[in-house]
């Protein structure tokens, strides 16, 4: 009798595990995002939308290709700004239009940030094999519903807080503390929204930031198109003319 009420109890305990389980909730999330088959069949995105800063918005065009390379081309009014990474270089910036600048590396927070961006899926997704850790953070209430916090990190660099829905086990949410110059710490929290299907994959297409609770931007995507051709070379770094 003993032994058979330690199974029931081993049962019960395995049953509830896996809602406060990180490796379980990743593997909800890919299941609830469209799953790893129709991941592997999206190889590249186009995106086209505005970013609004205070009072100002900015069009954007990008361009993503797995497995984490990125082309963003801003625009606001005449003046127009290309980032851009490989994957393997670092991150460049380069002004274009009537009087172009050369191309200039991105350094320091700006580009590990571009960096991170350029990942073609999001941490959740064979995490593990890409050198991420994920610790369960506990259930808490966020933005009128439940998430669970999820705590990641990459090769032991400061870590970050996921949100995930209960429900859709979407990400909803990043939590992150940013530093600064003279070692000043802001906290940044993230919001993903208005979740859209594109080529069978659940994406946000609204993403607020806000900075100590204060407004920072809110990028809105109007357009998402699935596997577009990709020129070759748009991800490189513009070689400097001869005479330069």
């Amino acid at each position: 009798m003993l032994r058979q009420w330690l199974w029931i109890l081993f049962l019960l305990g395995a049953s509830l595990l896996p809602a406060e389980d990180a490796d379980n909730i990743a593997r909800i999330h890919v299941e609830a995002i469209g799953g790893k088959m129709r991941l592997s069949l999206l190889q590249s995105l186009q995106a086209e939308g505005q970013v609004f800063i205070d009072e100002r918005r900015l069009d954007f065009t990008l361009v993503a290709q797995r497995p984490n390379r990125l082309r963003m081309e801003t625009r606001s009014g005449e003046r127009r700004i290309v980032q851009a990474t490989d994957g393997v270089n670092p991150p460049w910036q380069m002004f274009v239009g009537a009087n172009p600048g050369k191309p200039t590396n991105l350094t320091g927070n700006e580009a590990r940030e571009f960096a991170a961006d350029a990942e073609f899926d999001d941490p959740l997704v064979d995490y593990a094999a890409k050198g991420y850790t994920l610790d369960y953070a506990g259930k808490v209430d966020w933005n009128g519903k439940q998430v669970f916090r999820l705590f990641v990190t990459r090769r032991f660099i400061a870590g970050y807080y996921l949100l995930i829905d209960t429900e859709t086990y979407f990400i909803v949410g990043k939590q992150a503390v940013r530093k600064l110059e003279f070692g000043r710490e802001v906290s940044i929290e993230t919001r993903y929204e208005d979740f859209r299907p594109v080529a069978g994959i659940i994406m946000p297409h609204r993403v607020i930031v806000t900075g100590e609770g204060r407004p920072l931007h809110e990028t809105v995507m109007r357009r998402v198109q699935a596997n577009v051709p990709v020129p070759d070379g748009i991800f490189a770094k513009p070689e400097p003319d001869a005479g330069d």
